[in-house]
């Protein structure tokens, strides 16, 4: 190769390194990063690109939250937990079903 076309590549390449290095550094310094990272952050809806949000107007704030993932389990906890799912899954059992299997199938020949 040419030195000219070494220099045009060192040359740009240098560019792109800067300017990437230089992006990065300005999105760590922006203020949605530094809300997100605090935990609950706004967003400015500024076009519908989701169905869910067919009804938020253009200009409209939105909310964000995020939540702390727990390690340990408190036992009480835990136990309501539990006791809230056995009532639920009480609800939703069909009265009609029939568990026991006695023969309750009537079969005519």
């Amino acid at each position: 190769m040419n030195p000219i076309t070494d220099t045009i590549f060192i040359v740009t390449w240098i560019g792109l390194l800067i300017w990437a290095v230089s992006s990065i550094v300005k999105g760590f310094k922006s203020r949605e990063v530094r809300d997100y990272n605090a935990g609950t952050w706004t967003t400015e809806v500024t076009k519908r690109v989701h169905p869910e949000m067919q009804d938020v107007e253009p200009g409209e704030q939105l909310l964000g939250v995020t939540f702390e993932q727990k390690t340990e389990c408190d036992l009480e906890e835990y136990r309501d937990l539990q006791n809230r799912i056995e009532e639920l899954r009480q609800e939703l059992e069909d009265p009609w079903e029939d568990d026991e299997d006695d023969g309750g199938t009537v079969v005519r020949r």
